[in-house]
């Protein structure tokens, strides 16, 4: 019960401390083939761009993988006539913050700076994604980078892991591969490669843009024009095939000396457009997406103390959808706190949720939206986010009709879609979890 009476709790903190959710004033600007989202806010002198273009880890060639990661590593690392250092040092002199980065499906990147340096912001950006350099030396010098991040993503027990539920999960599907890639890819890949990616890549039909600040249509309209209007007007990456999830139960084990076991799970999820959607994402809140409000918690942390942590959560990509989940526990108590977690996604199935406990878990999701929308970057995140997931740009207004609208019903038909017989299970530790 301590689980609930803190998610009461924070209901009453949210009512208390964030005035009634106002949707942001969204505007849709556009200029030919390309359309951006704006919200325009003159209280600071500050720019805020998030970007995207479809195409990220999964359309890395199977002996490449790792590319679309190396190349947004180096998106900010010499441009045009700039070399990285000369670049880097642009960048420093007017406190400009330009950054990429790659996902399954899009490689994005984020810019801020203060509006009186938007001019050479705008240069910059410009630069970035229609010339970057992919210097010799800039790349191995990446390459050393993500070497690393390799290195120490396979000393992890929660990396080591979740690298193997997704190759559980997708089988031979290209969600399935490390997104860095291995050191023999990383190894292969070219100079060449670099650029014939980026040629493939970066266009103006798959780009998604999101920008908030000091900065107006018109302005935004010269923006896309200046700095957009060059790529070419159609991407040719590969089209990713709709990926089927394996089929549970199915287990599997990496032994590993230590104290503890770690164990993710996953099935089968609903995605963006399911009509349970808003249900699933509000029993996942009850069930085990609100931390120490979570049934979860409360009956594998709070009632029986066998781990600090459990949670679940959904992961929607572009062609496909998962139900997820994560507990670390002793290795002695590993195999009763997964018992545990089946006999909770059973009880969510069969027991409808009590009024109050559904009334509460609305409240708090809804009257918490607001925090998401307290800075320029979060506000940035949410609009290419939305975008990203393909709802209209009213969904900011409707999310919470839409959650308020989840009737006990609902979550119960959300909840029979979840299947403790399914789970698809990896641990990594001294203890291998079965499934009987």
């Amino acid at each position: 019960m301590f689980g609930y009476r803190l998610l009461l709790s924070l209901c009453l903190f949210v009512m208390v401390s964030v005035t009634a959710y106002a949707a942001p004033p969204v505007q849709s600007v556009k200029w030919r083939d390309m359309e951006a989202w704006l919200v325009t806010d003159n209280s600071l002198p500050l720019i805020t761009m998030k970007l995207a273009w479809r195409g990220g880890t999964a359309s890395d060639p199977v002996d490449k993988t790792g590319l679309s990661m190396l190349m947004a590593r180096l998106m900010n690392e010499g441009a045009g006539d700039l070399p990285a250092q000369a670049f880097q040092q642009a960048m420093a002199d007017n406190a400009i913050s330009l950054s990429f980065s790659a996902s399954r499906d899009e490689m994005t990147g984020t810019l801020r700076c203060l509006s009186r340096y938007r001019a050479v912001c705008y240069k910059l950006l410009r630069l970035a994604v229609t010339a970057p350099r992919f210097d010799a030396e800039a790349v191995t010098r990446m390459k050393r980078e993500q070497a690393t991040a390799i290195l120490r993503n396979q000393q992890n027990p929660r990396s080591i892991a979740n690298l193997a539920l997704m190759k559980l999960a997708f089988n031979a599907h290209a969600y399935g591969r490390v997104g860095n890639g291995t050191q023999d890819s990383l190894a292969a890949i070219t100079q060449s490669d670099l650029r014939q990616h980026y040629q493939a890549m970066l266009a103006r039909d798959n780009l998604h843009l999101a920008v908030v600040g000091d900065i107006g249509r018109a302005e935004l309209r010269r923006v896309m024009r200046d700095v957009f209007s060059t790529l070419p007007a159609h991407n040719k990456m590969p089209q990713i095939a709709p990926a089927e999830i394996a089929n549970g139960p199915q287990t599997r084990h990496i032994d590993r000396a230590g104290p503890q076991t770690s164990v993710v799970f996953a099935q089968q999820g609903l995605g963006h457009h399911h009509p349970l959607f808003f249900a699933d994402f509000v029993m996942n809140s009850i069930l085990g997406g609100s931390g120490f409000s979570s049934r979860l918690t409360e009956q594998v942390r709070e009632a029986r103390g066998l781990a600090y942590g459990v949670y679940s959560f959904t992961s929607n990509f572009q062609k496909a959808a998962l139900w997820n989940g994560s507990v670390a526990s002793d290795n002695t108590t590993a195999q009763e706190a997964v018992n545990v977690i089946r006999a909770e996604m059973r009880r969510m199935a069969d027991e409808p949720v009590s009024a109050p406990r559904l009334a509460a878990a609305k409240t708090y999701l809804t009257g918490n939206y607001a925090l998401r929308f307290d800075s320029g970057a979060k506000i940035a995140g949410q609009l290419l986010g939305v975008q990203l997931n393909g709802w209209p740009i009213s969904y900011f207004k409707t999310r919470n009709q839409n959650i308020n609208g989840v009737t006990q019903a609902d979550v119960q038909r959300a909840a029979k879609l979840l299947s403790p017989d399914r789970l698809l299970v990896v641990s990594v530790g001294g203890t291998a979890i079965t499934l009987d």
